[in-house]
């Protein structure tokens, strides 16, 4: 059927005039979604970066006046014109019949005729310039400021092994710069909030070498010459050894990693390589040339070679500087004159030799005494171990063979931010961003990367409202660091002043151009519009800012992980249960326990009752994003999640086939339905779609219309069993997926299900569930009691001249 159907698009598509201005308008809405400040930006910018090309005129896209008066006959023509055989690929990855697929294709492509006549198709270059070229454009809703130096490169043989190992020379190259990019970023007073170094293409022909930051309004010039400073610093000096060596091992773990999956490579990442061999001549040589390749040829890669990329990449011809941020009063913004100064002034800076600083020590300077597993169950239906350990902790094991290189770490205990005070809440809610930034023992976040280098390993501690926990991931090869990680951010967790003082200036610094940021204002409405305004649920301001405090958060931090005898590990992937038991008895039975017992706390953050509607109006372009949101109490059981999950994928289908496909409405229409059971049991359904701001109304009524019709007469078996099959398949792909099981397991658990039902509990469910059944669940989940409507429209809309 897939076969058939892209026989169909490919040479069968008539085109009836009703159809094509129904997706007019739908591709009308795509360019509207698309709309904002960065779009203004860019349609400034491009013509300056694409001089002297056919890419300056416009983006692929169109503009809205072709859009909304191109006549059908040149929709045909253009379908006839490149839609045709010599143009076209079939790429087909999965479990299949190499040989029947081959035949199929055969069968029903073979009978296309060649095109006669066919129109040649252009290739467009973006010529060179000597004297550098600058876009300085500027946005009353720019939601940050930012600053780039673009470097056309001389188009370059890609399909040689040479071509192949200067790649690998330009990944180590750009590892190690943005490297010490990083490092800046994490200073007290960082130059920028993110700084990068590249390679890529904005289109085909040619590459581009990018030095990019993001900086905070009125930190262009400071922003800029802190990256050519540190460009300038690899001109002259280079990298060093160590870390080049750091690089190595990075670059050849991530291939080996790759060698090692390579029999259990998703389908779609394969296909995306094969496109792009068609598209673009990519090579696909396969990972098993190329793993190949990279242990021979990186370690013979040397300094002299990495460093001697800076003077090949960073050239005073081909240099196109944008630079763009917020448009507002009394914030200036460098000229074409200063912009050029600043590469002057670096050129002639004297400059020291950048210093590598590593700390040479152990991640744990002393084995902790291990604890013991008391007790062991295995629950053969589902392969799943469950570990008591007598310091109070339950592990819950599933060793797998979907992935040979990765085993997921997940943990969770209850309490989190729930049980402290609201006038605490702010360094509560962040007590893990800034402690999990700062490092772990010994080792600060910088030294600590560097401490990881070759290892494919990493932990994150959380603190949310309700738990408490860690989410993390491994290869095999360095599991035993993933625990030491483990116990370190339990035991010896740091309060890091430097980077706390970097993350906070960081954040502040765009603070003041988010809110100019319409969508950003939209996000504030509904959030405290869905809270009632509690004071938990407070949009980011300067005075979350105000009250952030490091050593707070670190004393909540401390707090929530002192007692771990109630936390639930769980892990998922390629391990043995007879290698990782004495790993868990070292560093997890050793863990903190005094026998403290505690639960969550309801805050009493509820959603508004009866019926609210609200009107956001901010924004230049003429769109507007809806949100709709139904809610109310209703017992929790695993029965009506499922319901409302079917009452969700219909409602999603209807909602297509009528707000885009018959109505040319909107781009897409986003449904989410969800029964909650903590921390008090209730369903909500948010129906989200972006529009014209004159349909707004029209859609809304559109949208209530098929709710009501789904309540009163309910569904059919083809949108139920849509539902069926869609979510089976999901089921049955993600049966053989590390992370699909570790989701399961921990609903289970916390929901104190049978884990046999994992594999067949929803097979039976979509096995008994019926459309009166749909219908059903629909009346209780999608009534009108307590309903919320908030519109972002432009801020001019509906004023009278």
């Amino acid at each position: 059927t897939g076969l058939e159907i892209l026989r169909e698009w490919a040479t069968e598509i008539v085109f009836e005039p009703d159809e094509v201005e129904k997706e007019r308008g739908v591709v009308i809405e795509e360019w509207r979604l698309g709309r904002g400040a960065q779009a203004r930006i860019f349609d400034r910018q491009l013509p300056v970066l694409m001089k002297g090309s056919k890419y300056a005129e416009r983006l692929p896209i169109g503009d809205k006046e072709t859009l909304e008066t191109a006549e059908r006959s040149t929709v045909v023509r253009f379908y006839e014109d490149w839609y045709r055989p010599d143009l076209m690929a079939i790429i087909v990855v999965g479990d299949v019949d190499a040989d029947a697929m081959e035949s199929s294709i055969q069968s029903l492509f073979s009978t296309i005729p060649a095109a006669t006549d066919a129109r040649e198709r252009p290739t467009f270059g973006v010529p060179e310039n000597e004297e550098p070229l600058f876009a300085i454009a500027t946005d009353p809703e720019a939601p940050y400021s930012s600053v780039s130096v673009v470097f056309k490169l001389p188009e370059q043989d890609k399909n040689s092994l040479r071509s192949y190992r200067r790649s690998l020379v330009e990944q180590l190259y750009n590892g190690m710069f943005n490297q010490r990019l990083s490092e800046l970023t994490q200073s007290s007073d960082p130059p920028f909030v993110a700084a990068g170094s590249g390679g890529g293409s904005f289109t085909r022909n040619p590459d581009f070498y990018n030095l990019f930051a993001i900086v905070k309004e009125g930190g262009i010039q400071r922003g800029l010459e802190v990256v050519l400073t540190e460009a300038e610093r690899v001109r002259q000096f280079g990298f060093t050894s160590s870390e080049l060596e750091r690089q190595k091992q990075d670059l050849i773990r991530g291939y080996e990693r790759a060698f090692s999956e390579r029999e259990k490579t998703e389908s779609g990442r394969l296909v995306g390589e094969l496109v792009r061999h068609f598209l673009e001549d990519e090579p696909v040589p396969g990972i098993e040339f190329e793993y190949d390749v990279v242990r021979q040829a990186v370690p013979g890669i040397a300094l002299e070679e990495v460093n001697a990329l800076a003077r090949q990449f960073i050239t005073d011809r081909n240099r196109v500087v944008l630079a763009d941020g917020p448009e507002k009063e009394g914030l200036e913004y460098p000229d074409e004159t200063e912009l050029m100064g600043l590469f002057k002034q670096v050129e002639s800076a004297t400059l020291a030799a950048y210093e590598d600083q590593v700390l040479d020590a152990p991640l744990m300077a002393e084995m902790p005494v291990a604890g013991a597993i008391v007790s062991e169950e295995t629950n053969e239906d589902v392969g799943v171990t469950t570990l008591v350990l007598s310091n109070g902790i339950t592990v819950i094991l599933k060793p797998t063979t979907f992935k040979n290189d990765e085993i997921l770490l997940a943990a969770d205990s209850p309490g989190g931010t729930s049980l402290v005070d609201d006038n605490r809440h702010v360094p509560a809610s962040y007590a893990s961003t800034l402690i999990g930034r700062s490092g772990v023992g010994e080792f600060g976040p910088i030294e600590l990367e560097k401490k990881l280098a070759g290892k494919v390993v990493s932990v994150s501690p959380f603190v949310r409202e309700l738990t408490e926990g860690f989410r993390g991931s491994a290869s095999p090869a360095d599991l035993e660091t993933l625990f030491q990680l483990v116990h370190l951010y339990v035991t010896n967790p740091r309060a890091d002043s430097t980077s706390y003082l970097s993350y906070k200036q960081r954040i502040g610094s765009l603070l003041e151009s988010f809110k100019a940021d319409p969508a950003q204002a939209f996000r504030d409405t509904v959030q405290v519009t869905m809270a009632q305004y509690h004071p938990r649920r407070k949009p980011f301001s300067e005075e979350t800012l105000e009250q952030m405090d490091l050593m707070a958060s670190l004393d909540v931090y401390r707090d929530r992980f002192a007692d771990t005898g109630d936390f639930t590990f769980y892990l998922v992937g390629a391990f043995e249960l007879d290698a990782i038991k004495p790993l868990i008895s070292t560093y997890l039975g050793s863990l903190p326990a005094s026998g403290r017992e505690e639960m969550w706390r309801d805050v009493g953050v509820r959603p508004p009752t009866g019926r609210v509607e609200k009107a956001v109006r901010r924004g230049i372009e003429p769109k507007s994003q809806v949100y709709l949101h139904f809610s109310g109490e209703h017992p929790w059981s695993n029965e009506d999640r499922r319901l409302i999950s079917v009452v969700k994928d219909v409602l999603s289908t209807r909602l297509r086939e009528v707000l885009r496909e018959d109505l040319g409405g909107t781009y897409g229409v986003s449904v989410n339905g969800s029964l909650q059971r903590r921390p008090d049991e209730r369903f909500s359904f948010v129906i989200n779609f972006g529009c014209n701001p004159g349909r707004v109304d029209e859609l809304t009524d559109k949208v209530h219309a098929v709710i009501d019709t789904l309540v009163t007469v309910g569904t059919t078996d083809t949108y139920l069993q849509r539902s069926r099959e869609t979510t089976m398949t999901a089921h049955r792909v993600g049966l053989e997926q590390n992370g699909y099981w570790m989701n399961w397991l921990q609903f289970y658990e916390q929901n104190d299900l049978p884990m046999s039902d994992i594999p067949k509990g929803v097979i039976r469910f979509y096995d008994a569930v019926t459309v009166d059944d749909v219908k059903t669940a629909a009346g209780k989940f999608l009534g009108r009691q307590n309903t919320v409507r908030v519109v972002l429209y432009p801020e001019e809309w509906g004023k009278q001249d």
